[in-house]
């Protein structure tokens, strides 16, 4: 509230109208004197609980999404088969708890704001009840933010809300996903890491050759040589576009693939072989600069996880418009 240079009362404006209305026609029906000793602790203690009470609904909302989260993270632990998309979904599920981290942040900060405000406008009798009236679970971590106003509160409750859908949504997904991966693995042309680990060299080639023919591919090269210029497998998509693949096996595989193979790959695979797809098939790991360099020449990195992925529950790394339905 504001008071006029000739003693008058003018009402705070809000970006809520609901609350313009009301306490404009509070201020009406008072006069100057009782305005300037009244309205104006009252209207701003009403202002202030009202938008305490909207932070509160918030952090209780939070409260009920991490719960969620954690009997998520709780499920796809103990679950066996949430395997092949496990690592997704709790990736997932962080990113998600973060937002709500960062919103609960916000939110207790406000609550504990409006607390302070609530206590000078009631007094100091009035400090001692405030925890039990209107306290929440828990300290407010980090320092104190900016006040919002009503109408930023409501859009951060929206935002918070619209988290929840977003990860509803991707959650609904992933479940899906997992149901077909773990209805694949059951099938005849899964092919578990225990098994590729277990080829040979030669052997691994012409299994990653069987993947791509699953795909729908027509396989051109079935194994490389020592004159294949990098191209250990070549396959033609059901589009008619050119795969071109390098493998390479190790029985240590936690070792990371040398950097040199992709470089050699991306130096041969389009000008010699006329790759319109490249990719390296390997039952070990790349480094973080092989696979930046890997992203950079547009060369895909069929890698431990994607293998597994791809053998076992038929989820191809082709893109989905060159390749058949896994199974088919």
């Amino acid at each position: 509230m504001k008071i006029n240079m000739d003693g008058t009362v003018r009402p705070l404006k809000f970006n809520d109208k609901v609350l313009n209305k009301t306490f404009g026609a509070v201020v009406a029906r008072l006069s100057d004197d009782d305005a300037q000793a009244i309205v104006f602790r009252h209207a701003e203690l009403e202002v202030a609980m009202k938008v305490r009470q909207r932070w509160l609904a918030q952090v209780k909302s939070i409260a009920g999404s991490s719960a969620s989260n954690d009997e998520w993270s709780e499920s796809i632990s103990k679950y066996s088969g949430w395997a092949s998309v496990a690592d997704e979904a709790l990736s997932y599920i962080r990113d998600d708890q973060d937002q709500l981290d960062k919103e609960d942040l916000l939110a207790r900060a406000h609550v504990l704001l409006c607390d302070k405000v609530i206590a000078a406008l009631m007094g100091p009798p009035a400090d001692a009840s405030l925890a039990n009236r209107h306290g929440v679970g828990g300290a407010c971590r980090g320092s104190l933010l900016s006040h919002l106003s009503p109408a930023a509160a409501i859009r951060a409750d929206r935002r918070v809300k619209a988290t929840d859908a977003a990860w509803a949504s991707v959650r609904d997904g992933l479940v899906v996903e997992a149901t077909a991966r773990n209805s694949f693995a059951g099938t005849p042309g899964s092919v578990t890491l225990s098994q590729i680990d277990s080829c040979s060299p030669d052997s691994f080639e012409e299994q990653t050759a069987r993947l791509l023919e699953r795909d729908g591919c027509r396989i051109l090269r079935r194994r490389g040589g020592s004159n294949d210029q990098g191209a250990d497998v070549i396959g033609v998509t059901p589009n008619g576009l050119r795969v071109v693949l390098q493998c390479k096996y190790s029985t240590k595989v936690r070792h990371t693939v040398d950097p040199r193979y992709f470089h050699e790959l991306n130096g041969t695979a389009r000008q010699e072989h006329g790759a319109d797809i490249v990719g390296l098939v390997t039952n070990r790991t790349a480094s973080s600069a092989a696979q930046d360099f890997a992203t950079k020449h547009r060369i895909y990195l069929i890698n431990r996880p994607v293998l597994e992925r791809w053998a076992t529950y038929g989820v191809s790394w082709l893109p989905s418009d060159n390749r058949a339905a896994a199974g088919a």
